[in-house]
């Protein structure tokens, strides 16, 4: 199949990659929203975990990593329930990490477990994510998702351009198989980005206020019975359509109501992120700040 990306333009997707992507589990995130509960005020901002998890793995295969994990990363955010990280705020789940915690159980499906073994790979070879450090890897350096995420969110919000993105990934390494770059300028330029993208986006006002809002909606509806586990499990339209038939009122005007009424004193929590990409100099890695603190 071929797939137009909006960062990485139009490339093919074949074999195992491609079958992953007609599964049923896969296709699924075409109907999660990458940002959750902004959605509910900022409809423009649309991203998919579907382009996002089809971003990571390309942006793998770009920087040559292994074919496992560039399966990995198709299939790293196959277990994101409804609005994303939503299931996180109704359970108090600081770590976020509720989809991690269900990974195995919903990798194993039938459609996902039948591909996987045809290719001659095996379920347990996916369930140590640790290992796939092109991937994932911990603040404060680079990975593939992080990037991704970054630069596709960014793009959403008109905040780069196409141009910016092509030059970036030209800056883009793999050294003891974890991603760095190769010159100052590209850590510079990514950690403004970034920051700007915690501060402006994550820390906004509209998407504390959306989230605050779902949340306590949803976790009412939660703990009276009227929302399950198995709801979240569905997807974003079917969260949406079973909280407006509860509800017996749009969505977005049940916000507004909502809004009207509140005092944002105490705003909603995010976990603090910060970027420190590691700079290639001399054949040596160095954090941008030891570069920074040096000069």
């Amino acid at each position: 199949m071929y797939y137009q990306d909006e960062l990485y333009g139009s490339f093919k997707i074949e074999g195992i990659l491609e079958e992953l992507v007609h599964t049923e589990p896969f296709q699924r995130l075409k109907r999660i929203h990458q940002g959750g509960a902004i959605i509910v005020v900022r409809p423009d901002l649309n991203q998919t975990r579907y382009e996002h998890s089809i971003g990571v793995m390309k942006l793998i295969q770009v920087l040559e990593g292994s074919l496992g994990e560039q399966i990995m990363g198709l299939l790293h955010d196959i277990s994101h329930t409804a609005f994303s990280h939503l299931i996180d705020y109704v359970l108090d789940i600081p770590e976020e990490n509720y989809h991690e915690q269900i990974f195995a159980d919903v990798i194993r499906h039938p459609e996902i477990l039948r591909v996987i073994e045809k290719y001659g790979f095996s379920i347990e070879q996916f369930l140590s994510p640790n290992k796939f450090t092109i991937l994932d890897y911990p603040l404060p350096s680079l990975c593939a998702d992080r990037i991704d995420y970054t630069l596709r969110d960014l793009m959403k919000l008109e905040q780069i351009t196409k141009a910016e993105v092509k030059w970036f990934l030209k800056g883009l390494a793999i050294v003891n198989n974890r991603i760095v770059v190769t010159e100052v300028e590209y850590a510079h330029w990514f950690k403004s980005k970034y920051t700007f993208l915690v501060e402006e986006y994550f820390n906004g006002r509209d998407n504390k206020r959306a989230n605050n809002f779902m949340a306590a909606i949803t976790k009412e509806l939660y703990e009276k019975g009227n929302l399950t586990l198995a709801d979240f499990n569905e997807d974003d339209f079917h969260v949406l359509k079973k909280l407006e038939g509860i509800l017996k009122i749009k969505l977005h005007t049940s916000y507004q109501e909502w809004l009207s009424k509140q005092d944002f004193n105490i705003l909603f929590k995010t976990k603090p992120r910060e970027v420190d990409p590691d700079v290639i100099i001399e054949n040596q890695l160095f954090r941008l700040s030891q570069v920074n603190n040096n000069t």
